[in-house]
């Protein structure tokens, strides 16, 4: 049983003690501190006590991706496409996160960021120098025929890819824009969370000129557990939210998770059901970016 601590933030009060990096530590200050401040250092290390799950009640964090108004590229202005069949995030001006697997259909010798329109010339295209696959990365058979071998899940493992760019993007920060990596390892069902990409409407399909977002909501580990190659170490998973229970199809592998704050908690990985089929109200499973953090930061220096 898990025990929901709920705070709620009514003003900022100012004191002159607060609480250190630890809950039994209490430091003097020379100067006031925000309450909030104080409250949001308790909280987070709360969350880092794994018997705890911590919800903190407040003014939700503002985050572009959902402004309705704005064009998908000005929601997502970290996605991009790569290689021109997946999808990806820019994580630096010359680095990007995308899936492993990837490097199965394409050489990813470029990336085209900053635009909703693959077809209208738009954006900014710049080419890879070098791409870096996860050390333990691992793939299902996408090379055999799915009915003929009787296989209904094909899923892959560490499945991380970074692209070293030979020029920098031009971060403008409104359709370019570099993503916080995420560094949570558990995050709470229900966490509202989304994605944009290019991939195919139907299964089979080829993909769309045309950037699309989709919605959807962090599920439990219990819940991802449902199909055996689920794996906590290194995966997350989320569904479509109503009304549309979006999904996502070929093509929006690689394809960052976003979270309310403008982090990438996730890369496109895999759908449930995926060797036959992309249907609304699917199960999406993603690396989670957390675990493959310190060999990011390795890699890229970020």
């Amino acid at each position: 049983m898990f025990l929901k601590a709920v705070v709620v933030f009514c003003a900022c009060a100012c004191g002159a003690a607060v609480a250190g990096p630890r809950l039994n530590q209490v430091e003097p200050l020379d100067k006031p501190i925000c309450l909030d401040s104080v409250l949001t250092l308790i909280i987070d290390d709360l969350r880092r006590i794994p018997e705890l799950n911590v919800r903190v009640l407040r003014d939700p964090i503002p985050s572009s991706r959902d402004d309705l108004s704005k064009p998908v590229h000005e929601r997502y202005p970290s996605a991009v496409l790569f290689g021109r069949t997946c999808g990806g995030t820019i994580i630096g001006d010359r680095w990007i996160l995308s899936a492993a697997h990837c490097s199965l259909f394409t050489s990813g010798r470029e990336v085209l960021a900053g635009t909703n329109n693959t077809e209208d010339g738009t954006g900014t295209r710049r080419r890879v120098k070098k791409l870096y696959v996860h050390p333990r990365f691992s793939v299902g058979p996408y090379w055999l025929n799915a009915r003929s071998y009787g296989i209904k899940q094909v899923a892959a493992r560490w499945d991380y890819l970074l692209a070293e760019l030979e020029e920098p993007l031009p971060l403008d920060g409104k359709t370019i824009m570099a993503a916080p990596l995420d560094d949570i390892a558990v995050h709470e069902a229900g966490e509202t969370v989304g994605f944009a990409g290019f991939g195919a409407e139907n299964h089979g399909d080829v993909m769309r000129p045309q950037e699309h977002a989709m919605d959807l909501e962090v599920l439990a580990d219990s819940t991802c557990a449902k199909l055996i190659e689920y794996d906590a170490q290194d995966m997350l998973c989320a569904t479509g939210r109503p009304p549309r229970y979006d999904t996502a199809c070929n093509g929006d592998s690689g394809s960052g998770l976003i979270s309310d704050s403008g982090s990438v908690i996730g890369v496109a990985s895999w759908v449930e059901n995926d060797a036959f089929e992309c249907k609304n109200g699917a199960t999406i499973y993603f690396s989670r970016v957390a675990a493959a953090r310190d060999w990011i930061k390795n890699v890229t220096g970020i």
